[in-house]
């Protein structure tokens, strides 16, 4: 499709259909979701669009879909193009023998110029006169022999693509500007083109619907539930350069307006030059280059620079925020005309790393960022130096809790360590952790559920943890933390330990609305549903529950009830109806024990809401 040859903003017109339903529809229902993709024709790449039409003007007006009417004297410009094509023997070929001529017609002068016969199968392929009056397909428009408008691609006498709609003999409506017999766009009455094969995707909370607009730019979408939907739109334009749209749509039972939106294109970078050594010439949004790959390495006091070209298609200013490594004292901020430079001088600090890296963040003024949310454009380069003495790299090597002893895989920067026997609520246990790396590093314990919130933090790599100091727990987890400064290298290792008890806690085991499972449920705003939690305590203790509101729900109303029975009312608000909204179930039991924080057990279940 003609996508990979165009340079566009794109906008998405949507409306909700009614769908109906009623109180007992599944997830199933929902409504009808139309709209069209729409671009700005005055952004369409010249070469690619000159052999099949001309520019639209503001005034430009006409029915989409039907082909105008036009005069001889618009299109036949060609003059005596032809004439050396067809042998004069066939002109004014009357094959019918009726009387009138019915192939090879040539006008006044004598130069063919419409129903031509080029293949000598008495067929005409050319300039085709039709039995409607003003109505001419595989009109030749550029004198090369070859059909550009009113293409009849089945001979069924019918245009089907580059239709000319106004009888100008320029192609409005199912342009094909690529050549694969495919429509690309079709003008709109307000000089803008709607695209033909463009990929739309509704994301939501009940997964990804996907479409493909069709000849006229349009689409739709069947049956979608009511809800928080990402649309989104997305190519490559002739320069590499990626184009997209993302917008939040609210589709709704009875509000049939969702708007408009336009599609966003961001700069590139289109040469490269680094110190004068590597010239890369390509388009990129996301750039790298090592120095490595010319087997290079700079020395402290050696300046590196690096020079940026960068073009917008639509010429909008950019503005490049370079610095080394990220740090303090080497941002600049470059606004230029396309080329952005930028020079730094190699310090003893630069050398304590084996490379160096020059960075930068290009973006236009529109607003959008579209390569990662932050920036439209992202440059990296990355010198090697040659000063730099690699050091001991920081490592776990082993854990010793009591007796049993446990072993770091290699290279491994976190580790897990379960420990086998079990500790009294009122015991004690040594932990050492044996570490190889640099001297000049920081270590310190954490004790998850300690009943002093204000303890100093345990430092170095023994420690002796006491139960009595945290809360009661099924495991305690005690965390240990080692890390460098230069270079910032970490090693964590979470320690758990299991409590010598036999008591067990609660476990949730699911969620009942109105005795239903609660991710078969569509509850709607304002009615009151019963909340049931399902659990299990193996000592049969008195169980408390707790509800709360999770997902995209915000935090300030997040507590349907605080710590009692498990089952409650509740009345759905509006606020609830919103993608990936959850109910979270927490139980514990009464033996003081617990398992994290203040439960025994949580558990999240999706619930739909809707209004």
């Amino acid at each position: 499709m003609m996508k990979k040859a165009i340079l566009f903003p794109l906008v998405v017109s949507v409306v909700a259909a009614c769908g109906g339903g009623s109180e007992g529809d599944s997830q199933a229902s929902g409504v009808q979701v139309l709209g069209t993709v729409v671009a700005d024709a005055y952004l369409f790449d010249d070469d690619a669009i000159k052999r099949v039409n001309s520019r639209r003007g503001t005034n430009y007006s006409a029915e989409n879909g039907e082909q105008g009417k036009s005069d001889l004297d618009t299109w036949h410009v060609c003059g005596a193009a032809y004439n050396s094509l067809v042998n004069p023997s066939l002109y004014n070929q009357d094959l019918d023998k009726d009387g009138v001529a019915d192939t090879n017609l040539t006008d006044d002068e004598g130069n063919l110029y419409y129903n031509i016969d080029l293949d000598g199968d008495k067929v005409a392929e050319l300039n085709l006169l039709t039995d409607r009056e003003g109505i001419y397909l595989n009109v030749d428009m550029n004198c090369d022999a070859k059909a550009d408008t009113n293409l009849d691609n089945n001979l069924d006498g019918i245009s089907d693509l580059n239709i000319d709609v106004d009888g100008d003999m320029q192609a409005d409506r199912l342009i094909d500007i690529d050549g694969d017999g495919k429509p690309d766009f079709s003008y709109t009455d307000s000089d803008g083109v709607s695209l033909a094969g463009v990929k739309v995707q509704l994301q939501g909370k009940y997964g990804e619907f996907e479409t493909i607009t069709d000849d006229n730019g349009q689409f739709s979408f069947e049956r979608i539930p009511t809800g928080s939907y990402t649309l989104k739109a997305d190519d490559v334009a002739l320069d590499g350069s990626n184009i997209w749209t993302r917008t939040l749509v609210e589709i709704e039972e009875f509000d049939d307006s969702i708007g408009a939106f336009r599609m966003h294109q961001d700069p590139i970078i289109t040469l490269v030059n680094v110190n004068n050594e590597s010239h890369k010439k390509g388009f990129w949004q996301d750039f790298s280059w090592y120095s490595s790959d010319i087997e290079t390495e700079y020395a402290i006091g050696d300046t590196v620079w690096v020079e940026v070209t960068v073009e917008d298609p639509n010429q909008r200013p950019v503005t490049a925020k370079f610095s080394a490594d990220l740090e303090t004292g080497t941002e600049e901020v470059v606004a230029g005309d396309g080329v952005f430079k930028y020079q730094h001088q190699i310090s003893e600090k630069d050398a304590e790393e084996y490379m160096v890296s020059i960075m930068a963040e290009l973006s236009n003024d529109d607003g959008f960022f579209g390569l990662n949310g932050m920036t439209d454009v992202m440059f990296g380069a990355q010198f090697m130096m040659a000063d730099y003495i690699e050091s001991e790299e920081l490592e776990v090597e082993t854990v010793t809790v009591g007796d049993e002893v446990f072993d770091n895989p290699p290279d491994s920067t976190y580790m897990l360590v379960e420990v086998q026997q079990p500790i009294a609520i009122d015991g004690s246990v040594q932990i050492d952790v044996e570490v190889t790396g640099p001297d000049e590093r920081i270590a310190e314990f954490y004790v998850v559920g300690i009943k002093d919130g204000f303890a100093k933090v345990p430092k170095g790599d023994s420690f002796l943890f006491e139960a009595d100091t945290a809360y009661p727990q099924y495991i305690y987890e005690i965390q240990y933390k080692t890390y460098s400064e230069a270079p910032f290298e970490h090693e964590e290792v979470v320690i758990k330990i299991p409590l010598d008890t036999d008591r067990k806690p609660a476990k949730v085991d699911g969620l009942m609305i109105d005795g239903i499972v609660a991710t078969d449920v569509m509850a709607r705003v304002g009615e009151t549903y019963q909340l049931k939690a399902l659990y299990t305590d193996p000592q049969d203790d008195v169980v408390q529950c707790r509800f709360e509101k999770a997902g995209n729900h915000s935090a300030l109303d997040s507590v349907i009830s605080d710590w009692g029975v498990c089952e409650v009312d509740y009345t759905f608000k509006a606020e609830d109806a919103v993608d990936q909204f959850n109910i979270r179930v927490l139980v514990r039991n009464s033996d003081g024990i617990i398992t994290w924080d203040n439960y025994d057990d949580l558990k999240w279940y999706e619930v739909s809401v809707t209004k």
